[in-house]
Order: C-alpha cells, then structure tokens, then sequence
C-alpha cells in the first residue's frame, strides 16, 4: 500500500492506527504504563501529535475493523472483547524483484473497541509457517492480547459494560 521501495517504521504504523482508535487524535506510543517515585504512581499520559482523520472518519474505520475480523472469524479475535485490526502481508523486493512465498507477515489491532486501552503490533519476518498475517500474526496477537487483559485488569465487555451502567 506504500509503493514499491518507500520504508515505514513500526512507531509510523502504530502512529497512523493510534488515529484511528483514538477518534481521530494521533499519539505517540509509549510502552511504560506508568513509573513509581517516592511511594506515588505516576501515569504516562498519552502524547497527542495530530488530528490527521475526523472524528467519524474514525469511528466509521474501527467499525470496519471490527466488523472484518468477526466476519473473517479471525484468528486474532479474543472471546468477550471486541477488538478492531488489520492483517499485513507485504512480498519482500529485491534487486531482481519480489522473492517467491517469502514476506514479512503483521497484525495490528486495539481494543476494548469503545474504549481503546491497547494497542499491539506483531511483526514477523519471513515467517516460516505461513506467509499470510492471517495465520501467523492474528494468532499472537491474540495470544498477547489474552495477557494484556489480565494483566490490565480489562473485563470482558459486557462485565465492563455492566460495571458502568450501560
């Protein structure tokens, strides 16, 4: 989807989806959730860079997201969160042209969808399984994902849902 030839960093990538799980407010990522000092925890607070996508524009493309992965009954899918993402497979250049059933593989994906608290972007080189995203990537991610959520203390959906009132 870049072109033959232009090089996207993994932070760009995290960068372009934070947009679109955010409701259009671009972050940068950061990994520490927070740090404690002098007994006190203090938060990382996210780092907006930009409004790059509207509002709806956002919602409408998580809601594609999400939408995809459950028709596809994608191998990322986590039971009792819905979660938005996309499959990456990109053929690999060379100076003589692409090579033959080799790629880099990827998944990125966020959730709660309603309430974004994650985002993981797997990026495998040349997998050897599988070229397709679908079948090496989706299913690490889902398998970090199923960590994540215990250890961010994110309830299943609807217990959340209930949790808040809704």
């Amino acid at each position: 989807a870049f072109g033959q030839g232009v090089s996207v960093t993994p932070i760009q990538i995290v960068m372009a989806a934070s947009s679109i799980a955010n409701g259009g407010r671009m972050v940068y990522p950061h990994v520490l959730y927070g740090s404690v000092q002098d007994g006190q925890q203090h938060n990382t607070s996210p780092q907006v860079i930009g409004s790059p996508i509207s509002v709806a524009t956002a919602h409408t493309l998580n809601e594609m997201l999400a939408i995809s992965l459950e028709k596809e009954s994608s191998n990322a899918l986590l039971p009792g969160y819905r979660l938005a993402g996309k499959t990456g497979t990109a053929e690999i250049p060379t100076t003589g042209g692409y090579l033959d059933n080799v790629t880099n593989a990827s998944f990125i994906g966020w959730g709660p969808l309603d309430d974004p608290k994650f985002m993981v972007y797997v990026w495998l080189e040349k997998p050897k399984t599988s070229i397709w995203g679908s079948e090496v990537a989706a299913p690490v991610f889902k398998q970090v994902v199923e960590r994540l959520v215990v250890l961010l203390g994110i309830p299943p959906d609807n217990v959340r849902l209930q949790l808040a009132g809704q």
